[in-house]
């Protein structure tokens, strides 16, 4: 086993299974064969009614995102603050009283000026004839400028300093430095929050025996009314029932699922079909709106409800609102899965606790938006980042919508989560993130599941991670 990559080599080494799915599938039960029949492990759940409360959005008619700056800067800039109690350096608690040639630090929030980023005020101030400017997939350039604000006003800060920094708008920061003559704030060092505390207790890695539980991490199902996907659903599905193949093995591996998490898109992207013919008066057009990918998912979900609990998180393509944090998809639009009670329907972000285990994930628009803002590839990176930053979604609301919150930010991560997962990534990624203080973060990048056929399994007795792969076709 690799103790940094946590990948495991039960059942599975890297993306190959030890018993291989296709293998598994010559040896399924024929129809005239009983279904199997297993005993599961079972889990002590937790949603976090702490968390819970503060990502369930309350209708208001508060329009303002003033607050929710002010509140992310009142909390992590006393964090940040502690760190120079040590530091020889005057601490200018006011951006407009920085004195020139003064060696001071600042505590501020970052904004970024750039060219190639969306601007609200350019679009409403643009012709109606002239052409949308194209939007890039990267807004980062050479001409990008970096700021630091607080309540009093913002300075223009400089340096070499920033460049060897991962930086993005809304994220709290101290910088340390001078003024120079341009009035620009010359940059020298640079602290975060760094990584938060772990509250709960910590996981011995060193573990391993027989009673081992599983919970299964899935991404991107994007269910859609063609039948390419279904063959690779039916695949997983036998898996979890313990009826892929006959091997005893096979049976004890389904038992040690518990439970799974489903981050985000489990519908695929509306397509608009154009439809010539005379709407209907009354009902839904089928040129607007067609429900079969929304039974096919419920259909899917009603059968895995059957087996084990399911936790399903929104993302950018289901129905839900795409402003953060999405709120839980609502039980009446899955009228079948919707009335088992294994079935739990989540917000994005998503904080939760199995046994002692504390996770949290989100359906991948956060890492998604910071990748725009910076040259870097690796978004294993970008998602360490935001646990260093103690903060998510920095970049919401500049680029990454969310509601107006007046007395809470709900992106603030103020504990140090046992697991951190991101969905609908491009591809499978995964690392343990190590504190000063002995805490620890499984940090989980998952594919689209329509697109790679992998699946992420987390062991909570060690955090070691391994995945497997489902075909898309039987033979």
């Amino acid at each position: 086993m690799d103790e940094e990559s946590g990948v495991s080599t039960f059942p599975i080494e890297g993306s190959t299974s030890d018993i291989p799915v296709e293998h598994l599938l010559s040896l399924s039960r024929t129809a005239n064969e009983k279904a199997v029949e297993i005993s599961r492990a079972e889990t002590n759940y937790d949603d976090m009614p702490e968390y819970r409360k503060k990502l369930l959005v309350k209708k208001n008619s508060y329009t303002h995102f003033a607050s929710i700056y002010f509140i992310r800067y009142t909390e992590l800039s006393r964090i940040i603050r502690s760190k120079w109690k040590d530091c020889e350096a005057k601490h200018v608690n006011k951006i407009l009283n920085v004195k020139p040639d003064e060696l001071c630090y600042l505590v501020g929030t970052v904004y970024m000026e750039m060219q190639n980023k969306p601007n609200i005020l350019a679009e409403l101030s643009r012709n109606n004839w002239e052409p949308a400017p194209v939007l890039k997939e990267k807004y980062c350039s050479p001409m990008d400028e970096f700021w630091l604000d607080d309540d009093s006003g913002r300075i223009k800060i400089v340096g070499d300093r920033l460049k060897e920094e991962i930086i993005v708008s809304g994220i709290i920061m101290s910088v340390l430095g001078k003024e120079n003559s341009q009035g620009e704030f010359e940059v020298s060092d640079i602290f975060i929050a760094g990584l938060p505390e772990q509250i709960y207790p910590m996981i011995r890695m060193d573990i391993d025996g027989d009673d081992d539980k599983y919970v299964a991490l899935i991404s991107g199902l994007n269910i859609d009314t063609s039948d390419v996907s279904e063959t690779r659903l039916q695949i997983m599905l036998e898996y979890f029932t313990g009826e892929l193949g006959c091997f005893p093995e096979q049976q004890n591996i389904s038992s040690k699922i518990a439970r799974i998490i489903i981050a985000g898109n489990s519908l695929a992207t509306v397509k608009m079909v154009p439809d010539e013919r005379k709407q209907k008066k009354y009902g839904y057009d089928n040129s607007l709106y067609d429900a079969e990918p929304l039974n096919k998912l419920d259909n899917f979900l009603e059968k895995l409800c059957s087996l084990l609990p399911v936790h399903i998180m929104p993302g950018q393509n289901d129905p839900a609102d795409s402003t953060l944090p999405q709120q839980p998809i609502l039980s009446n639009l899955l009228p079948k899965a919707g009335k088992n009670p294994n079935f739990h329907s989540a917000t994005n972000p998503y904080w939760c606790k199995f046994d002692d285990v504390t996770f949290l994930g989100t359906s991948g628009q956060n890492v998604d938006d910071i990748y725009k803002y910076i040259e870097i590839e690796d978004r294993l990176i970008l998602a360490e980042r935001t646990l260093h930053w103690r903060h998510m979604a920095p970049t919401a609301p500049d680029t990454l919508w969310c509601y107006p919150f007046k007395d809470v930010d709900p992106f603030i991560i103020d504990q140090m989560p046992h697991v951190y997962f991101i969905g609908n990534q491009k591809e499978f990624a995964t690392k343990l993130v190590k504190g000063v203080d002995q805490q620890c973060t499984r940090i989980i990048l998952l594919p689209s599941f329509a697109e790679s056929g992998i699946v992420a399994f987390l062991n909570l007795n060690n955090l070691k991670c391994h995945t497997t792969y489902f075909p898309s076709t039987f033979f």
